[in-house]
């Protein structure tokens, strides 16, 4: 591993995270402002920059994909669901607690990191693999979502609003509309059916995107300065299963259905990355586990330095 090019991919990432956590901490910009760059990172620019990368895939190469995506599918939706139905009955975690602990191990904050830290690293694939670890990360909130939505269901017949089942059915609506799902989707449509993108269009879309990486990890340093730091066996235990356990079953899929290639590697990278911004908003949304997601969202993103290179020395 290049310790020079994983510092010149890190410092980066870590000096805007700082920016952004400096600037909460100063109250430059209040909940609304930081909410705003939240949603033109994840709904505008972030998708478009996925587009555009998978559209530049090759269709030779995309067709040679279909275990990665069926091995993604499973160490996310899979990984949740089966992390869930254990830690449900466990007395500790009763209720949202472990929907929020099974959606920290399932998710990660590949949509966030991936582009800004592994481009510089492992080339010009990386926005394919991120597309579709984000096509499969959109998959598991929205079952978070419904989930978290049964579980309330006490409090929402109790209070007066919608049925749980409308509730539940407004989440996975507004999980499959997301444009982190259908953008990446929208790639692979255009590449299989051998579409071109003129250069012109492809330019609109590469520039809006070209701002993901800062604002998107400027919005993870403010969210991390909103949040008092609570060092815990939880939050040891949430930080250590998230930049493991997913990697480990992902690793064990990619061997078990023969999958190669630069895609895998970086898919195996992409998995070891920090828990996702939206456990954070998740937990405070239904008052579970809210100061140990949002402590392990900062000292998981610390781990990256050292996490990203052990997985590219394994991967390899």
């Amino acid at each position: 591993m290049n310790v020079g090019g994983l510092v010149g991919a890190l410092l980066p990432v870590f000096f805007v995270l700082a920016l952004g956590y400096l600037a909460g901490k100063r109250n430059a910009f209040d909940a609304d402002q930081a909410a705003g760059l939240s949603k033109l990172a994840l709904s505008f620019a972030l998708p478009a920059s996925l587009f555009v990368g998978m559209t530049e895939i090759s269709r030779e190469l995309l067709l040679q994909q279909g275990r990665l995506v069926l091995a993604l599918i499973v160490a996310h939706v899979g990984l949740f669901l089966v992390a869930w139905l254990f830690l449900r009955g466990l007395k500790t975690l009763q209720g949202p607690a472990s929907i929020v602990i099974a959606l920290m191990l399932a998710t990660s904050a590949t949509p966030v990191f991936g582009i800004a830290v592994l481009q510089p690293l492992l080339g010009d694939t990386t926005a394919g693999t991120v597309g579709l670890v984000a096509l499969a990360i959109n998959l598991v909130v929205p079952t978070a979502i419904i989930l978290l939505e049964s579980q309330s269901a006490g409090k929402a017949a109790a209070s007066g609003v919608s049925s749980p089942r409308a509730q539940a059915l407004s989440g996975l609506k507004s999980g499959l509309k997301s444009p982190l799902l259908w953008a990446p989707v929208l790639g692979i449509v255009v590449v299989l059916l051998g579409l071109h993108i003129p250069k012109d269009v492809a330019s609109c879309f590469a520039m809006i995107g070209s701002a993901t990486s800062g604002v998107a990890v400027f919005t993870v340093g403010l969210t991390l300065a909103a949040h008092a730091f609570h060092f815990s066996k939880a939050v040891v235990l949430s930080t250590l299963g998230r930049v493991t356990v997913q990697t480990a079953v992902l690793f064990a899929l990619l061997h078990l259905l023969h999958v190669q290639g630069t895609f895998a590697r970086e898919a195996l990278v992409c998995c070891s990355f920090p828990l996702a911004t939206i456990v954070v908003l998740l937990a405070t949304k239904y008052k579970a586990m809210e100061a140990e997601s949002a402590s392990a969202l900062l000292l998981s993103t610390l781990s990256l330095v050292v996490t990203v290179p052990i997985i590219i020395a394994i991967s390899r």
